[in-house]
């Protein structure tokens, strides 16, 4: 996706025996040498890039946990950037903890798509199979809690930071369907897409009426042990502090702000789950070695339903690339998993900074841009200044390329971009006439007789439009 347009040591101990040992040792340092001059030369280039990219989303805070790449099978990267703890200095590495958030539900969906496979279950079972009393349950089927097309109340659409005397503590399952069982529907089932986290809790629910087991139960059974995830689990908030990151709610040059994570109870077969990258490492192969589930029941996983998302992943295209992924975020915590699987690419990031309106997938853009030898653009820190708002209101119109247009709107003496399909995007000037996105890497430049955009390492020319 594209905001215009279109939318991832050998430690040598001291060698001071004698002399032959000596020369020994250079002349194996001299065939390691060669030979990854021969067969690695490539990938090395690639992981300085990736390397240099990372420090520098870093250094503009806009990336601080840990990243794996992973490509035809092989680890490109797997390492930490930036701090665990701000406090201690501990750093983050691949052995870290983080809260995988809504990523949990690509796992959800593989256990549910699983019983299906096992004919425990079907996508087109009715709700009320499971809930005979529930609110319109014949009108609901697995599908739409899958596809977030039920119409269910989000329970978490209200949770703020008022509410941490609830989330932040254990919570049973019962008080949370509470919260939206009886809530009027926000739409006909099936009609709409509208992410619900509580379609995933009741698809949790579900899953433990039809194995007798606990949701976390099985998905240690069917996905963790299976594929050796020893570093993963529920009970983020209560693990050692040393294993695990720190969220912040806040983290740049101006101020760090820590935050306290939710219960599991809270987020349950929605986003309880944490992980390492050495855990993803293994789920991402499982996905892209079709483990787990038959190869026609990826496929069916992968397919778009509605609105570009099949049964727990969000699909799409990068310069004509097609992938399937799933975000995470709540404040303190920014989750990304991607895989193009026509490329067999997998990218992690986990990312212990971060708040409702951020996420780390622009940052996943600029790896995947790396890992395709596409043109890209490392990350700069900026600062902000203020501008006249009759300086800006000299900017505002709509303009055009020829074949996309966007809107650039002044509000409350404040400059967005108003892009088919996305949000409103607020500018932020660096000058009178150069703008850029805050949380991704886009400037706008207003300078010329056209708006010219750069981003992903190229420029392109927008006319306005009378």
């Amino acid at each position: 996706m594209r905001i215009f347009g279109c939318c991832a040591s050998c430690l040598l101990d001291k060698v001071d025996k004698s002399i032959e040992m000596k020369h020994l040792l250079r002349l194996f340092i001299l065939l390691t040498i060669c030979h990854f001059n021969a067969s690695g030369q490539g990938q090395n280039k690639t992981v300085l890039k990736l390397d240099e990219y990372l420090r520098s989303a870093n250094n503009a805070y806009r990336f601080n946990g840990v990243a794996l790449v992973i490509h035809n099978n092989e680890i490109v990267m797997n390492k930490g950037y930036g701090f665990s703890d701000m406090d201690s200095k501990a750093l983050n590495n691949p052995d870290t903890r983080f809260p995988i958030l809504s990523i949990t539900k690509s796992l959800t969906s593989t256990i549910i798509l699983k019983l299906q496979e096992e004919k425990k279950l079907s996508v087109n079972d009715k709700l009320s199979k499971y809930f005979p009393d529930y609110p319109n349950g014949y009108k609901i089927i697995i599908h739409h809690l899958l596809t977030h097309s039920s119409g269910i109340y989000n329970y978490t659409g209200d949770v703020g930071i008022e509410d941490s005397a609830i989330v932040n503590h254990p919570i049973s399952k019962e008080r949370v369907v509470s919260y939206f069982r009886d809530k009027p529907s926000d739409f006909p089932p099936g009609k709409y897409y509208s992410y619900n986290n509580s379609g995933y809790f009741l698809l949790g629910l579900i899953i433990e009426k039809v194995t007798g087991k606990p949701y976390e139960t099985v998905v240690r059974e069917l996905i963790f042990n299976p594929l050796g995830m020893t570093q993963s689990g529920f009970d983020f908030i209560n693990l050692p502090k040393t294993i695990k990151a720190q969220g912040y709610e806040f983290w740049n040059k101006e101020k760090v702000v820590p935050y306290k994570h939710y219960d599991s109870t809270f987020a349950y077969s929605a986003g309880s789950i944490y992980s390492t990258t050495n855990d993803m490492m293994k789920w991402g192969t499982a996905v892209s070695a079709g483990k787990i589930l038959s190869p026609k029941t990826w496929e069916l996983a992968f397919k778009p339903k509605i609105q570009n998302y099949g049964y727990g992943w969000q699909t799409g295209q990068f310069f004509g690339r097609k992938y399937v992924k799933h975000s995470g975020g709540y404040p303190g915590y920014m989750s990304e998993f991607i895989y193009y699987p026509d490329q067999n690419l997998a990218i992690v990031l986990l990312n212990n900074f971060g708040t409702y309106d951020q996420n780390v997938w622009s940052v996943g853009m600029g790896i995947s841009s790396i890992v395709f030898e596409l043109p890209y653009d490392n990350w700069k820190l900026r600062d902000s200044a203020t501008v006249d708002p009759s300086i800006m209101q000299q900017h505002a119109g709509r303009y055009t390329n020829g074949k996309f247009k966007i809107e650039i709107k002044l509000k409350e003496n404040e400059l967005y971009a108003l892009i088919s399909g996305l949000p409103e995007i607020k500018l932020y000037a660096e000058n009178d006439n150069q703008y850029y996105f805050k949380y991704f890497n886009t400037t706008l430049d207003f300078s010329g007789s056209a708006l010219r955009v750069h981003e992903h390492g190229q420029d392109s020319k927008w006319i306005k439009q009378n």
